[in-house]
């Protein structure tokens, strides 16, 4: 009888569940361990992420959001542009030239704003203009969108079997809509309406293990030799499942490591 191949046994059913049940207790064990209530636990995402400086972070109806306004602006951005540019026919390709070099320049944008930001607050440099929130907002949503164009095409040419090799992003009216739908998001992040605190505290924290999740997907395909095999999306339940796990791991991990150095569950101090 010839030996299962240990990239064979994602298709048992046994390693599904027991995949499933691991994640749960993985889980669970982070849901006690990390501050109580929905926003307790989202400020434990974004604790194993980001900074979370009180003066770098935007306040909607008196409360903080768990993410500094760059990070809720590039993760709300990347789910945007996951959503926006989302297709069936499994779109893979890279865009044209002309607009991978807009996506360049809003990388720019972001990286220049970034630094600028870095030398004031860290470093007591005088920077080249004075940063502010709405700024990181935004050159964190057009980061947003960069990213969901490096995302969504590596999901498709490493995991389906069958993709399309045209651009996820094919027209100007698709860059130009993704860029509206950016303006408006910002837009209703910088209003401070208190209503819309927890959905968009949750839409950001929760794109962080959207991202997190489809990498460690995209690696555990690649180590398993299993890249472009899945027909249909229920094929790559194990795979999703071990990107998942891993994401969890990885925010369990760096918020471990971040309380032991510091002590408290509080943003940065500077």
């Amino acid at each position: 009888m010839p030996q299962m191949k240990f990239s064979d046994w994602t298709r048992q059913k046994w390693v599904k569940v027991g995949l499933l049940v691991l994640l749960l207790a993985l889980f669970s064990v982070w849901v006690l361990e990390t501050p109580s209530g929905l926003i307790g636990k989202a400020q434990a995402i974004g604790y194993a992420v980001c900074h979370q400086i009180a003066s770098h972070t935007i306040e909607i109806g008196g409360k903080l959001l768990p993410l500094c306004a760059r990070c809720t602006g590039m993760y709300l951005g990347t789910l945007l542009g996951l959503l926006v540019l989302r297709s069936r026919e499994r779109l893979s390709g890279k865009p044209p030239t002309a607009k991978i070099v807009v996506l360049a320049a809003f990388m720019l944008v972001f990286t220049v704003d970034g630094v600028n930001s870095m030398l004031a607050s860290f470093f007591a440099v005088s920077p080249l203009y004075p940063p502010s929130n709405l700024l990181r907002l935004g050159t964190g949503l057009l980061m947003g969108i960069v990213l969901a164009n490096i995302l969504l095409p590596l999901w498709n040419q490493t995991l389906w079997k069958l993709s399309d090799p045209r651009p996820v992003l094919q027209s100007w009216k698709q860059l130009a809509l993704l860029v509206l739908c950016a303006i408006m998001v910002g837009v209703l992040v910088w209003l401070d309406i208190p209503l819309l605190y927890y959905p968009i505290a949750i839409l950001s924290t929760g794109t962080v293990i959207v991202i997190l999740g489809m990498v460690y997907t995209l690696l555990w395909s690649i180590i398993l030799n299993k890249e472009n095999t899945l027909e249909k999306l229920k094929n790559g339940i194990t795979f999703y499942l071990l990107g998942v796990i891993c994401a969890l791991l990885q925010i369990g991990l760096m918020d471990l490591i971040r309380m032991r150095l510091t002590g408290s569950w509080s943003g940065f101090q500077i």
